[in-house]
């Protein structure tokens, strides 16, 4: 009895990891890219298929840092030209 349990715990533990990647893929493929990491960060607890779960992980810090770069540089590039704006005007 007790390996039937230990296989059913296995099994909804299994299947929670699956419906935590799908979650966190699903917020991949369109780009929110910081649920997508929270949801592989959640699935990363249940210790199953650690180096895909870091793997998705890395790429989204990846693509967070580019992310706020590019966010800076427009930022720089509104705040010259409002200054260019305000002197050509």
């Amino acid at each position: 009895m007790n390996h039937n349990t230990s296989e059913t715990q296995t099994s909804i533990a299994e299947a929670e990891f699956i419906e935590m990647m799908r979650h966190a893929d699903d917020f991949f493929k369109i780009e929110l890219l910081r649920q997508a990491k929270n949801g592989y960060l959640k699935a990363l607890k249940l210790n199953m298929e650690t180096e895909k779960v870091e793997h998705q992980i890395a790429k989204c810090d990846r693509l967070l840092a580019y992310e706020n770069k590019v966010v800076i540089i427009l930022g720089a590039i509104v705040i010259v030209l409002a200054v260019v704006s305000v002197f050509v005007w």
